[in-house]
């Protein structure tokens, strides 16, 4: 037999396979061996019936084939025999047609449907009343098949209204082509004769079988079936023949002949038998192809969501109320809430903070509003550590492109940002202290460097006094006014608060809760007034190990430092030490530029430069100035006699008299060797001489010991005051040095001045 012949059922463009549950042996005639005559004519009859059963089943299976192709098509479709009659209906035809199995077709179409003759021939148009649907334009069209896919005298009819687009000739092709290349089969289970009985090639396009063969013991057919499916389709089979069941569609594995398993979806449905065999029509389609995407699309969808699972990003979805559908694990490690109480629930019923919250929804209407992705960062304070996320929204849309949902994919760049935010930080401490900045503004931005790595942390920073025993605050820019002022001063001790035991100790203090800390118990009734609870404090050091000061940060709760916040407090704590030694190398710098080093006071360049200054600020309020020119008397001499060593200690005595009698508003500086110079801001003439006479006298009084021996000297001045002609600093100064020779070449230890002259 052909294995091309047998009919073939495409339903929704793929193709099934139809099983039939019963075998069909005709019984054999017992015949007396003494009649042979009798015997052989017998067998001939028998071959001749059982080729016209064959050819009648065969009949059978392709009609049972084109009706349940017809009846499950999603088209208007219809079969007639040749007096007209409907054998079979798709569902689609009831939009037009109130018409059902063995009855005729309506004259008017019949009599249409008799012009169309030819093959594949082009859709007439017809004009369509039905008094159960109305008034239609119908196309109607004759598929016209090979005789191998159509019973004899039988007609495949198709309806469709006038406005849809149906080109026949393709729709013919696609149903030729599929037929003939699809994977599909009719069979019937006998269940009485556990026979498989199959359409003319169905068993050879099922199980790679010859042929020829076109049945198939069902004991066979079982065995092939996979152990696990075996029972499933056994109690499909039972379940139709002897329940009452209609149909069924199941899906199972069976063996092919080259030993691979295949996938059969199956549709199987009881048939009405006349002498009450128990047969079963079956439907069949191989879905190995299917399966096996199915299985790939199950093994990426596993794969996705344990990606998803396992992600360290927090992914959710959310509807378009903002509600949570579906939230990773990854958001335990974030949120107080256990996962399936997201579930259903807005960002603010959350407890997101309210600015948070508002900042989330907006991008979402955002996205909303566009259907574009949208990417920002959030910021939030959770269990008393900052963290940042980079929150990335993408659409989901459906199959007709309409917004669904939106993917939220939330990913901690807490490290990153603070670490790029602290580089740029300390990158403008860097800067202001290689501008020389004043320190107290490189210091309140040290602090406000950590305070924005450390949430909740407000730092300060306190130096150590020039007695080495006190501590001065030097910043503290969020820490309370009131706490600032009352441990401003306050002594270094081995139990003095964080700081002061720090700076006693040099080595860092953490005092996690200041309630149950020694440290603090003097000192409670301060912390609990301004509501602080928690200090670390570290020393801040020179490069030569000289202890600075002290770095600490407070806190509001008891707090113990991570490791990676005591990292961030000795990095900043160095940076601060190294603003300190720039500010105390800036400041010797000064000192060398403007203060004498053996005594101390003004160098020559410096005196001039302040002079300057107070000349015209004694011009613009017409105030009085006196300037004193001063030189120790034989100094060489002593130099001589005592030595170099010794002389400097008579420059040094000398300095030392002069801060004693002069006042703290004069200027007094070293000109060079031994010599002198004074401006005596707001002094008349009477008081600038009373001056002058008292420090010659001092200088005369007084005696320097240097080695056991003691050393007498004095000193010669020149007094001059300011006078209206007076435009630089110089002429007061030449005019007092003229006095001081004056007093030299008078006899030394002496005052010469000029007070006859009118003076301002």
């Amino acid at each position: 037999m052909s294995a091309n012949t047998g009919s073939h059922v495409i339903r929704s463009g793929s193709a099934l396979l139809l099983f039939s549950s019963s075998a069909w042996a005709a019984p054999a005639i017992k015949t007396p061996w003494e009649w042979p005559l009798l015997c052989i004519v017998g067998l001939a009859l028998a071959a001749w019936l059982g080729s016209f059963w064959q050819r009648w089943r065969l009949r059978q299976l392709q009609e049972d084939s084109l009706r349940f192709n017809v009846q499950h098509s999603g088209e208007a479709m219809l079969i007639l025999d040749e007096q007209g009659r409907v054998q079979a209906a798709g569902d689609a035809c009831a939009k037009w047609l109130d018409i059902g199995p063995d009855q005729r077709l309506p004259e008017t179409l019949y009599a249409r449907l008799q012009q169309q003759t030819a093959l594949l021939a082009s859709a007439q148009p017809l004009v369509w009343t039905d008094e159960c649907c109305g008034h239609t334009r119908l196309g109607i069209q004759q598929l016209v098949l090979p005789a191998e896919f159509l019973p004899a005298r039988w007609r495949i009819i198709q309806l469709h209204a006038l406005d849809e687009a149906v080109l026949a000739v393709p729709q013919a092709q696609a149903m030729l082509t599929a037929m003939q290349g699809a994977r599909i089969g009719l069979c019937e289970f006998d269940l009485d004769k556990n026979l498989v009985q199959g359409s003319p090639a169905a068993l050879s396009t099922l199980l790679g079988l010859p042929a020829s063969d076109m049945q198939l013991d069902l004991g066979d057919w079982l065995e092939r079936v996979h152990p696990d499916d075996r029972a499933l389709l056994e109690n499909a089979l039972q379940a139709i023949a002897h329940s009452g069941q209609t149909s069924q569609e199941l899906e199972y594995r069976i063996r092919h002949e080259k030993q691979h398993w295949e996938w059969l979806e199956q549709i199987l449905q009881g048939k009405d038998c006349a002498d009450d065999t128990h047969r079963v029509l079956a439907l069949s389609q191989v879905i190995t192809p299917r399966k096996l995407a199915e299985a790939a699309i199950r093994r990426r969808e596993q794969e996705f969501r344990t990606l998803v699972e396992n992600s360290s990003d927090i992914i959710a979805r959310y509807d378009l109320s903002l509600r949570c559908q579906f939230i990773n694990r990854s958001v335990s490690r974030y949120s107080p809430l256990i996962r399936d109480e997201h579930i259903g629930k807005t960002t603010a019923e959350k407890g997101w903070p309210a600015d948070i919250v508002q900042q989330f929804e907006s991008e979402c209407q955002t996205l909303i509003d566009t259907g574009q992705p949208r990417c920002f960062e959030m910021e939030l304070l959770l269990l008393n550590r900052r963290h940042i996320f980079e929150t990335r929204l993408f659409p989901e849309f459906d199959s007709q492109g309409k917004l669904t949902s939106i993917l939220s994919v939330d990913r901690e760049v807490t490290d990153s940002r603070l670490a790029q935010r602290l580089l740029s930080e300390e990158n403008a401490v860097m800067e202001m202290i290689a501008s020389n900045q004043p320190l107290e503004d490189t210091l309140a931005q040290i602090c406000t460097m950590i305070e924005t790595q450390l949430a909740g942390g407000r730092c300060s920073v306190m130096l150590l006094t020039e007695d080495g025993q006190h501590l001065h605050v030097a910043s503290g820019p969020r820490l309370p006014a009131g706490y600032t002022s009352r441990i401003e001063g306050i002594a270094i001790g081995p139990e003095v608060g964080s700081c002061g035991t720090a700076a006693y100790w040099k080595r860092t203090i953490i005092v996690e809760d200041m309630e149950s800390s020694p440290l603090w118990q003097p000192y409670l009734e301060l912390t609990r007034r301004f509501e602080l609870r928690a200090c670390w404090s570290t020393p801040l050091f020179s490069s030569q190990r000289e202890l600075l000061g002290t770095f600490a940060i407070y806190y509001s709760e008891p707090r113990t430092p991570t490791p990676e916040e005591m990292r961030l407090v000795y990095r900043s704590s160095h940076i601060t030490a190294i603003a300190l030694q720039s500010d105390l190398h800036e400041q010797k710098l000064v000192q060398l530029a403007t203060i004498d080093e053996l005594t101390h006071l003004d160098n020559r360049r410096h005196f001039l430069q302040q002079a300057g200054r107070e000349l015209k600020r004694c011009q613009r309020y017409q105030t009085p100035m006196a300037v004193l020119m001063m030189d120790l008397d034989h100094f060489k001499n002593i130099n001589d006699q005592y030595g170099h060593a010794a002389g400097d200690e008579v420059i040094t005595h000398f300095a030392r008299l002069c801060r004693e009698v002069l006042r703290t508003s004069d200027l007094t500086g070293r000109l060079g060797g031994e010599e002198f110079a004074a401006i005596l801001p707001n002094t008349d003439s009477s008081a600038a001489l009373a001056v002058a006479e008292r420090l010659r006298q001092a200088v005369s009084d007084s005696q320097v010991t240097v080695n056991g021996q003691d050393i007498r000297y004095t000193v010669s001045l020149g007094m001059t005051l300011l006078r209206e002609t007076d435009l630089h600093v110089d002429d007061l100064l030449k005019r007092a040095d003229k006095l001081l020779y004056q007093a030299k070449h008078e006899g030394r230890n002496r005052v010469c001045h000029d007070l006859a002259l009118k003076v301002v």
